[in-house]
């Protein structure tokens, strides 16, 4: 008998179960669950938050949208690369279930303080949240794999479970928070998204008698094992032994100085903060990654070429997925119609709801362990959906910008196992089924969304109003498909083809790879929003109200209604629509034929930018382009009001060539790699064919 208060190892047979896997799992599944509906749902409206005005009636930060898409790359790429942090905390001092308990807390405090109205909230529970998200995210899923056996062939649908609880967090965060958000205020929205985590968190704390054993720190396993653990090589004995050698460490250096030198010149702000330390960082993991190389034989550096080949992907997958949250979320607010009959919104939920339950009865009938999963599922979302729709929802409604984040979520829930199925199908048919492929034909995939959302913005100019509903989604339908196809088999693969005593440095280099493709999202993300032309009103709104068509933003999320004198006292910011050319060197600017500078002053750095717009989209007079002026109230020493002049078709000229480029660069990418899958695949000798058959 056991010692009271002593540790032991996992014990496999006599685990309680609960539909055939032990219950430690659900008490996993149940925990993430909850985390990803925190930080999915805090991730559905920040972007939407940072530039909602500061005076709309549910005020935000009033950032520009490259500024807002900045800081969005800078977020979403520091969340993954702090699980390096957090996967060394956890191997080398606490175990994994102390830091997924660590993480937890931190992100209850994060999600807390992020509830609060204020600038020094926003940039410290951002903070909180990404440290909080470094600790748990990858040690959770270590930890699931530590309530199986090796060669328990229910492992495998653990992690199916456990993948769909993810995928339910998401897809329930951004509807659930997105309504809150668009009703209560963004700070409700945050605060609903903390709830959420403390309730992961409970089930965490009230399930370690089901997960006593799994997840010890190192002296415990060690004991355990009797002083006999595996050994691999850590980050810290790669980083010694690139000290002591002196070319590696001198092109580490130089990598350094180079890319600190370039950013410290060409970036100010934080970015140049930002992308120094970036900077700084990639050049040291270069130099790590040399070391690797040096320490192999020749097999593994044939299949070491092919592994930083897949981290290629990884960047280039992510770094236009990531558009998600960033930039597709920003297009969705202002350039997708959103109102929708309630049959189509019938036709949405129900559909998917029914969907759902055969979905589990085709499980049942299979005999998959999945079934009872996805019963609850179609259930739940049915029930949520009968209550909104007696309690929320009016019709037509205007469904809230948010909530078309939980759409790939729901995508990965209705198609995870039908491609899953797919690709097993396909495999028998003794077609080319390779890890290698499916990334290269999911990135292909996921690049021809990007398709319909250039779509979108053609029928925008064409038809001058917001673009059909239907190009949304079935963008979002190829990018899910894209990713059950390239996404699932990542870290399969580097388990497969990384030298084995390097396989945890890999997945470290995994996620900062991971990391640094949501960043190059938010890179193209700000470049595809235009330098904005800074004006200023001279003249009072209440003397240009009966002369000019005005229309205020009650909130980013509710749309435009028109602005009366009466309804002026009450609000702090409207917008003119008008009509903007150059006629030879002058800027015409005007609503209905009556001059719009008589009230507006641009200053002359801007004019020039806004002349170097029209310059390069061809008008003329008799056919001008459209003028957004949006304008604020401020109090800088006296009131006035200031704010920003968009050229519409410009604007989404721009956003067009993004989606455009993003499918060119992606599709190319793809079929390159299509054309070289026989030489890389010889080059993993025999590993990728492992996989395969798995």
């Amino acid at each position: 008998m056991a010692e009271k208060g002593k540790v032991l190892a996992y014990d496999f047979d006599n685990q309680p179960q609960l539909f055939g896997h032990p219950v430690g799992l659900y008490v996993l599944f149940f925990t993430e669950m909850w985390e990803r509906f925190s930080y999915y749902g805090m991730r559905a409206i920040l972007t939407l938050y940072m530039i909602a005005k500061v005076t709309d009636a549910n005020p935000g930060l009033g950032w520009d949208e490259a500024a807002a898409l900045s800081l969005y790359g800078w977020y979403t790429m520091l969340v993954y690369v702090a699980s390096i942090p957090g996967g060394i905390l956890a191997d080398k001092y606490i175990g994994q279930k102390k830091s997924v308990m660590l993480g937890g807390l931190i992100l209850v405090a994060g999600h807390t303080i992020l509830a609060i109205d204020a600038q020094w909230a926003f940039f410290t529970g951002l903070a909180l949240i990404i440290a909080g998200v470094g600790c748990l995210k990858p040690n959770i899923s270590t930890m699931v794999g530590g309530l199986y056996k090796q060669g328990d062939l229910r492992r495998d649908q653990g992690f199916t479970v456990f993948y769909i609880g993810i995928n339910i967090g998401a897809f329930l965060s951004a509807i659930i928070v997105g309504v809150v958000a668009k009703e209560y205020g963004w700070h409700y929205g945050f605060g609903l998204a903390g709830i959420g985590m403390a309730l992961g968190q409970i089930v965490f704390m009230l399930g370690q008698k089901y997960l006593r054993g799994v997840g010890e720190s190192p002296k415990t396993i060690a004991a355990a094992s009797g002083g006999n653990a595996e050994e691999t090589t850590s980050l810290g004995t790669l980083f010694n032994k690139l000290l002591r050698s002196p070319v590696q460490l001198i092109i580490t250096i130089v990598l350094a100085i180079a890319g600190i030198s370039l950013f410290y010149f060409t970036t100010e702000g934080y970015n140049r903060i930002g992308y120094s330390l970036l900077s700084a960082f990639l050049a040291l993991v270069i130099g790590l990654l040399m070391m690797i190389y040096q320490d192999i034989n020749k097999i593994e550096k044939d299949r070491y070429v092919v592994l930083l080949l897949s981290f290629l992907i990884v960047i280039v997958f992510w770094g236009a997925f990531e558009q998600a949250g960033g930039l597709m979320n920003i297009y969705t607010l202002k350039k997708i119609d959103r109102v929708v009959s309630m049959t189509t919104m019938d036709v949405m939920f129900y559909g998917a709801g029914i969907f759902l339950l055969l979905l589990g009865v085709w499980n049942l009938v299979k005999k998959k362990d999945t079934a009872y999963i996805f019963f609850p599922i179609g259930a739940l979302l049915i029930g949520l959906y009968v209550y909104l729709r007696g309690n929320v929802l009016s019709d037509p409604y205007e469904i809230p910008t948010a909530v078309f984040q939980s759409v790939n979520a729901m995508f990965i829930i209705i198609f995870g196992t039908v491609v899953g199925a797919f690709w097993i199908w396909w495999a028998k048919l003794g077609k080319e089924a390779s890890s290698l492929f499916k990334m290269a034909l999911g990135t292909i995939i996921m690049g021809v969304g990007f398709l319909w959302m250039a779509k979108a913005s053609v029928d925008v100019v064409k038809y001058g109003d917001k673009a059909a509903l239907i190009f949304l989604m079935l963008a979002y339908l190829l990018h899910t498909l894209g990713e059950l196809c390239a996404s699932p088999v990542a870290l399969s693969f580097i388990t497969k083809v990384a030298p084995v005593k390097y396989v945890s440095v890999m997945m470290g280099v995994y996620f900062a790879a991971t990391g640094l493709g949501n960043k190059v999202a938010g890179v193209i993300g700000e470049a595809s929003q235009l330098h904005p032309v800074h004006i200023e009103l001279i003249t009072e709104p209440a003397e240009i109200v009966d002369t000019y068509e005005l229309t205020i933003q009650p909130s980013q999320i509710e749309g435009t209604v028109q602005l009366t004198e009466s309804t002026l006292a009450d609000n702090e910011n409207f917008e003119i629509v008008g009509e903007v050319a150059l006629a030879g060197s002058t800027i015409q600017l005007n609503q209905a034929g009556r001059d719009l500078l008589q009230h507006v002053s641009i200053d002359e750095e801007n004019q020039d930018l806004l002349k170097e717009y029209l310059e390069g989209y061809e008008h003329s007079p008799s056919e001008p382009l459209t003028a957004i002026l949006s304008l604020e109230k401020t109090t800088n020493g006296e009131e006035s009001w200031e704010g920003e002049l968009e050229v519409f078709e410009v604007q989404d000229n721009q956003e067009l060539w993004t989606f455009i480029s993003i499918f060119i660069f992606t599709a190319l990418f793809g079929l390159l790699l299509m054309v070289f899958l026989k030489r890389l695949k010889r080059l993993t000798h025999g590993a990728e064919e492992v996989v395969t058959q798995e």
